[in-house]
Order: C-alpha cells, then structure tokens, then sequence
C-alpha cells in the first residue's frame, strides 16, 4: 500500500487500486476491512487503435476485428455495411467475472446487495480465486474477450436505446453472457418505443433516408400511448377541477412531442411524479412482453387511483404557476437553456421517461419553470446513411449547433434547423468537401 498527499489529503492505494470510502453504501475502512476500486480502463490507449480502425473498416467483419482488441471504454456498437448486413455488438472493458464469481466472491450479503441496488460490485480481495479471470484468448489479461460478448449479424434490423444487450432484437437470442456485461432489466421507454416503431416501419414497406428521418422526428409519446387511455377512461370520476382540468386539456393531445402539440407539456409533468408511485402500473413488467409491459393505470385500486389524481392535481397547477395553458402548443414552452443559445428556438421532443426517440431533456432533471421547460441535452447529433453507386449517402443535423461561442453566427444555426426538421446532406468524396470547404485545410505536422 502506497500513500500520496494532495491539497492537505493523504490518498492511499493499492496493487488493485485507491482505497475508497462510501459511508453511505457500507463501504468503510476499519482495522480489519478496506475497499479499493479497481479500473477496468486503467491505461486504456486502445481506443485510439480501435477508432483508427472503425475509420478503416468497409464492412462489419473488419468493424468486429476493430472490437476485438477491447479498445471501447463503454459503449454499444452498431453497424450495417453494403452488403445488407448489420451488426451490433456490446464490445467493451469488461472484468472476466461469472454469474458464479459475483455469488461466492461477494464478502456479505449487504455486499453482494449493492450489485442491483447501486451497480457496485464488491468482490474479496483476501481470496486467489476471486481474482478476475486471465482467458488465453482475450488480448487483456482479466477482461472479456469478443468470443464470450453480445454480438449478433443479422439482415433484417438490429437496434439499442442505452437499455441491455438483451433488446437489440425480439428474435436475437444471446446465451452463456456475463451479467457484468448487462441483465434483462429494461429501464427506458425509449428501448420500448424503437421496439415497438421499427417493426411497424418495416411493415410499411422498403426503408428509404426518408422513412427513417419521418419516423423519428414523429416524436411519438411511448408512455402516453401506454397510460392516457385508462386515464382517459377513469377521468369520470376526476375528484376535482384540477383533475377534470387535465382530463381535458389531454384527452385534446396528440400523444406526440411536435412543436405544435397540445398539452404535451403537461403529460410530462404529470408522468414525472405519477411515474414513482408504488403499483402504479395495471399490466407490471414481463419480461417476455418487453413492448407491451408495463402498461396501463390501476385506476380500480383506490389508493392508487388517488396518487394518480393527486400527481394530475399538481402537474396543473404548476403549468398554471409557470404562466403557461394546460393545451400550450409544445413550441410555446419547450427551449434550450440560455447556456446552449440566446436565442428562444422552439424545439420538438421528448424527456428519456416518456419514451420518445427524439430524447431531449435537462442532464439534471427538474420540472419547467416560468421560462418553460428548458433543454441542456439529448438529440445531439442524428445521422442517416444509405449507399449509392459512389458510396456513403450521409444526411445529418447537429442539433445544438457549430459553434459552442454563443457570440458565433454558427452558434444556433444547426438547431434552427433542427427546430424545422430539416437535414443537412454531408459530403463525403473528395470533390464534395472541396465544394463545401469554408475555410483553409489545417494541417498537422511533426516538429
């Protein structure tokens, strides 16, 4: 064990890393017991390799060697080439731990408690064989390899809205993974509605660029198309005006996130608190029917039924507060926060618990004010690509801008865009980017 002082704070570590103290999750240190945080991604220089190769790649074999070398920090990869075959993988850091590994290693059972309810995994570190495992076949020592992670080839679709590897596809099954890599938990409407729209888009008929920007920027609600009937249903019996005035101003929605959607507003802040509500669900969570659950109020259960009203009661009378109607066209309420832009741009979508693709929210969730709902983040950077006779046929928007200078004429001029949802063609050939050069090559040279 090693010491070092930093601004009058002595920080201890180990061969498996700092020492840590988290109070709060039972993580103490004692004459007996002490916790140090090992970093799956300590000296990680292979992502630079690994992104070098994903800009080499010509179809997903090559972008799945780029993956091999476990070079991605964390995310997911999804990738479709040419050929008609698409790719999605769940390649990343991950520590060569078992099922079995988590259930014998954890030193308590209020220990091995923090894997669900905080995400901590808590291993002994007194025993040999509760080291992470070294597998001849990874190119790091103690991670994962590819051999062992969710990766699946298919023709039709593949899909991920940041929910587990398990709902890339309804007919995609993965077996013998790691939970240190993902579990079947669900915990995004959004993951609900890609599952529930990309198969009613097929339905439709060839995909074209165009289909697929129509569908995403149709700002469908998922959690309204799963909850406002029965509320709809139940608002005969609304106890009060608040009540019966939210009935009303909903059952006018569209259940969408448009700018021109009325009341849209007020779903939000009302699901914002009646979300929390023990039980609230009619239909709970099966995992066999990840579109279709959890759905529905239990407006029959009189408790229930009164927390429903009561979060309905109050979503109103905040709207009222802030100054804005219960049936205000989304456009009137919904902007980017001052620190993203001076100027008041009316923008479409919807917050992560909603359910809408087109995910815009704050980074800390609060309810809207008297400026409106005010956006920080979310729909950043949205691309379609198709192939021609060339190649790449790349249409994008950067929905916050070019520039992060707010004094900058280009500070605000992708998001108006994004506002009117029109896409940006990109160019990729040679001959394109000369075109559409704005300025002198920067050119980087070795001293």
């Amino acid at each position: 064990m090693s010491a070092r002082t930093i601004g009058g704070r002595t920080l201890w570590s180990t061969r498996w890393g700092p020492l840590v103290v988290i109070p709060r999750a039972g993580l103490t240190w004692n004459a007996k017991t002490a916790y140090a945080l090992r970093d799956a991604n300590s000296g990680n220089a292979r992502m630079l390799d690994g992104s070098l190769a994903f800009a080499r790649a010509r179809s997903v074999q090559d972008m799945h060697q780029a993956l091999a070398g476990l070079g991605l920090p964390w995310v997911n990869t999804l990738a479709a080439d040419r050929g008609g075959q698409a790719m999605y993988a769940d390649v990343s850091v991950v520590p060569d731990l078992g099922a079995a590994d988590l259930q014998r290693c954890a030193p308590s059972k209020p220990a091995a408690a923090l894997r669900q309810a905080a995400g901590l995994v808590v291993l002994n570190g007194a025993r040999g064989d509760c080291a992470w495992r070294h597998d001849s076949a990874s190119p790091v020592p103690g991670l994962i390899p590819i051999q062992r992670m969710p990766v699946a080839y298919r023709t039709d679709w593949v899909h991920n809205s940041n929910d587990s590897f398990h709902y890339t596809h309804p007919g995609q099954k993965f077996e013998g993974i790691s939970p240190m890599v993902g579990d079947t938990s669900l915990t995004r409407p959004r993951t609900r509605a890609g599952l529930s729209e990309i198969p009613e888009m097929l339905s439709r008929g060839k995909l074209t660029a165009d289909a697929i920007q129509g569908q995403l920027l149709q700002n469908r609600n998922f959690m309204a198309s799963v909850i406002v009937p029965d509320l709809l249903t139940a608002c005969a019996q609304a106890p009060d005006a608040d009540a019966q005035a939210g009935c009303a101003a909903l059952r006018g929605w569209d259940r969408r996130n448009n700018l021109d959607s009325r009341g849209a507003h007020l779903f939000r802040e009302f699901w914002r608190s009646a979300r929390n509500i023990p039980g609230v669900y009619r239909l709970p969570f099966d995992v066999n029917q990840p579109v279709a659950t959890p759905a529905g109020l239990k407006m029959g259960d009189a408790a229930v039924a009164a927390k429903v009203w009561e979060a309905l009661g109050g979503a109103v009378k905040l709207v009222r507060a802030n100054g804005f109607a219960l049936d205000a066209p989304l456009g009137s309420v919904q902007f980017p926060d001052a620190a993203v832009t001076r100027e008041a741009i009316p923008v479409h979508g919807g917050e992560e618990f909603e359910g809408v693709l087109n995910n815009l929210g704050r980074q800390e969730p609060t309810p809207m004010g008297k400026a409106g709902a005010r956006i920080d983040y979310g729909t950043s950077y949205v691309q379609t690509v198709t192939f021609d006779a060339r190649g790449p046929v790349a249409q994008a928007i950067l929905t916050y801008g070019q520039s992060t200078n707010l004094d900058s004429p280009h500070a605000s001029d992708q998001m108006r865009e994004f506002s009117a949802k029109r896409w940006q063609a990109l160019p990729f050939h040679p001959e394109d980017i000369a075109r559409q050069r704005v300025g002198e090559p920067l050119r980087l040279t070795r001293p």
